[in-house]
């Protein structure tokens, strides 16, 4: 398949202060915190996978280098072989269409002033894909297509619901006939029934469509239905990376299974099975970022920091004990005996 987006080792540190005084007249050094550190990732033509992990964990400083919003501190981000900060402004403009981001706050991103018709209307002007006189057509086509009624495009923002808002910013992110969608959060926050009418649209469209889909979030629940792959993230890093169905049934990487056992399931007790606190990204533990709140870390893990490693198949974890499977039991969901470790169950709730 074709590669679409390639994030090669790449870093993002930012400037977040002065650190304590090194001596009387000796300057005070930058404070640097690492938001990435060392992300490697594909995303092939037609794929669509989820960024998953706690606040923090760099899912939505890796989408704006990823929309060349921001530039890398270190390592390169390629769309379709070429780098994007070094687009000309032809090749930058074709990019703003080929990629459609959706924001998490779908409201916040409208003009309040303008109504639903004007900005739906506005990236089919700027593209050149009709003129004026066949944009209310197409505007209209763009709303049924996400079941919407004609009414909506004369409304303002403020008189939709959560819900219509949503759907009105996916109708704006295919205005512009793109081949990539990136959505930040955008079901979050939805009552549920809500949230699983625009699951259904985002994956129809998707398949329909044959777009390429990445797709932040939380919920494991919603990565597993709406992405064939998912990519967990921990303090700037991407700690696991396989399959859906591989990682929620066979997680193996501790941290994946705290998120997983911290998933609401019914049929079994929740449980905070993440402590301790996350450490600061301005001053990282040496080792592995995670040893502190693992069950399972040894003496190693507090001293060898674990790299991102292919097990040979279409699983990439970086443990240096990743959690192994002796037996299967099943009971209502998927359950995993993993070795030396307690039980880690998948949510009933993510089962296809």
């Amino acid at each position: 398949m074709t590669t679409i987006f390639s994030v090669l080792d790449v870093e993002k540190t930012y400037q977040v202060g002065l650190g304590p005084r090194a001596g009387l007249f000796k300057p005070r050094a930058p404070r640097l915190l690492k938001a990435l550190n060392g992300v490697r990732l594909e995303v092939a033509e037609g794929d669509s996978i989820a960024l998953v992990g706690e606040s923090g964990s760099g899912k939505s400083t890796l989408v704006r280098l990823m929309l060349g919003l921001e530039a890398a501190s270190d390592g390169r981000v390629l769309y379709r072989n070429a780098d994007i900060n070094s687009f000309d402004e032809q090749a930058r403009r074709q990019f703003s269409r080929d990629v459609a981001f959706i924001y998490q706050d779908a409201r916040g991103s409208m003009n309040p002033r303008m109504k639903i018709r004007d900005v739906l209307a506005e990236p089919l002007l700027l593209h050149g894909l009709c003129t004026e006189s066949e944009a209310d057509q197409r505007v209209l086509d763009l709303l049924a297509k996400v079941g919407l009624s004609a009414d909506m495009a004369w409304r303002y923002p403020a008189e939709l619901s959560g819900g219509q808002v949503r759907r009105v910013a996916v109708a704006r992110a295919l205005a512009a006939e793109p081949k990539v969608i990136i959505a930040d959060e955008s079901v979050a926050g939805l009552d549920v029934s809500v949230q699983a009418q625009l699951l259904n649209l985002l994956r129809k469209l998707c398949r329909e469509m044959g777009l390429t889909l990445v797709f932040i979030t939380h919920d494991l629940g919603v990565a597993s239905y709406l992405c064939r792959r998912v990519a967990v993230m921990y303090l700037g890093r991407i700690v696991e990376e396989g399959s859906t169905e591989d990682i929620l049934h066979q997680p193996r990487h501790p941290y994946t299974r705290g998120l997983m056992r911290a998933f609401p399931s019914f049929g079994r007790p929740l449980t905070a099975s993440l402590k301790g606190e996350i450490p600061s990204p301005i001053d990282l533990p040496r080792g592995c970022r995670f040893a502190s709140r693992c069950q399972d870390a040894r003496d190693e893990c507090r001293e060898l920091d674990p790299v991102l490693t292919s097990d040979g198949q279409t699983r990439r974890v970086a443990c240096l004990f990743p959690l192994t499977y002796s037996a299967t039991v099943q009971e209502g969901g998927a359950q995993h005996v993993a070795t030396g470790s307690p039980v880690a169950m998948a949510p009933a709730a993510v089962a296809r």
